[in-house]
């Protein structure tokens, strides 16, 4: 899973990166790949999907927020040839490793099919009417962000024009209601889960509440952190251990998962807090930095290595094989292009003024 790594402090003082963000999307990366890898007390795994969705939304909300406060304007050419240099390289990296290895490997009925709708960002409308990509079914959660990533500048030009903050906070819980009751609609009017769990318009509900907390004005104090940070802990470790039906996370219970998800981000940018610095311990924040690759890759690693072993050896080899790959990612690729990313973007603007 992709997202920003960044953090909004109060209004006009910018946007720095935050380390205790980066540990909450270990924890999401590690419970997707205990999902896959069916570790015992994990059947909700694939909840952390619904964590990145929230994280997602408060850190690409709290980045164009930012630039719309500082220079009234959002330069969406900017914007979008930073993302592509973000999410491209290690994508098509990954991709062609898998053009290569997926005919041993999984012998799915069209590599190209799969390799079309992942690269393409169709994955998740392709999986929820025609059920592909098969193999490359985690692919979907990239298509929602990605969707998202489109659309979002406008929406934010729109509210720095119109609304003041508390204005937009209501509006866009109103959305997130509006988003939540939508999924439970949709997924009564097709009676199949899978038509509703993996679409961008039945899943944005957790980006718009993320969004609605960079947009909120109140910043808890340490000890209010806290107790948020423990509460959506326990939510969602309640949730990853009870979960054993993807269409839960489509009803109501979706609503606490977000909610939960969206305490534990404004614990963690109280830094003062405990929870805050549980969470920015290096281990974790670690794994962080390097999550997108580490989701690209743990998950069809899980699924070769837990058809031949048990869940805990296949967890094992998963970890050691996806963190490696991710690292050297990282090092090679990812970390070298930030640099590269944040100066070739820069001259090359479209603004558009709010």
């Amino acid at each position: 899973m992709h997202i920003v790594a960044l953090s909004l402090g109060r209004r006009g003082k910018g946007v720095k990166h935050n380390p205790s963000l980066d540990g909450i999307r270990a924890l999401a990366a590690l419970a997707v790949a205990m999902f896959h890898c069916k570790l015992p007390f994990t059947p909700g795994g694939f909840i952390g999907v619904d964590v990145f969705f929230v994280l997602s939304g408060f850190l690409i909300t709290s980045l164009l927020k930012s630039e719309t406060e500082q220079t009234g304007t959002i330069a969406l050419t900017q914007f979008y040839v930073r993302r592509a240099l973000r999410l491209w390289p290690p994508l098509l990296v990954f991709l062609a490793v898998y053009a290569v290895a997926a005919p041993v490997l999984f012998a799915p009925a069209s590599v190209w099919q799969q390799l079309a709708l992942a690269g393409l960002y169709l994955a998740d409308y392709g999986r929820a009417f025609w059920g592909e990509p098969s193999t490359l079914t985690h692919t979907w959660s990239l298509s929602v962000e990605e969707h998202f990533y489109m659309l979002w500048p406008a929406v934010i030009l729109l509210i720095s024009r119109r609304c003041s903050d508390r204005q937009a906070v209501v509006l866009l819980l109103g959305l997130f209601v509006a988003a939540s009751m939508w999924r439970m609609i949709d997924l009564i009017a097709w009676g199949d889960w899978r038509h509703t769990y993996f679409r961008f318009d039945t899943r944005m509900s957790g980006l718009i509440l993320g969004a609605a907390v960079a947009y909120l004005p109140w910043r808890p104090s340490a000890s209010q952190a806290n107790l948020l940070g423990i509460a959506g802990l326990i939510g969602m470790a309640a949730a990853i251990a009870l979960l054993d039906k993807y269409v839960l996370a489509l009803l109501p219970v979706g609503m606490l998962i977000d909610m939960c998800s969206a305490a534990l981000v404004l614990a963690a940018i109280q830094e003062g807090s405990i929870i805050a610095g549980a969470l920015r311990a290096r281990p974790l924040a670690a794994l962080g930095l390097i999550s997108y690759s580490l989701y690209l890759w743990s998950v069809p690693i899980a699924v070769v290595f837990r058809s031949h072993f048990g869940p805990y050896t296949s967890f094992s080899a998963t970890a050691v094989l996806s963190i490696g790959i991710a690292t050297a990612s990282w090092w090679l690729m990812e970390r070298p292009l930030k640099a590269y990313r944040l100066k070739v973007a820069k001259p090359m603007m479209l603004a558009v003024t709010v």
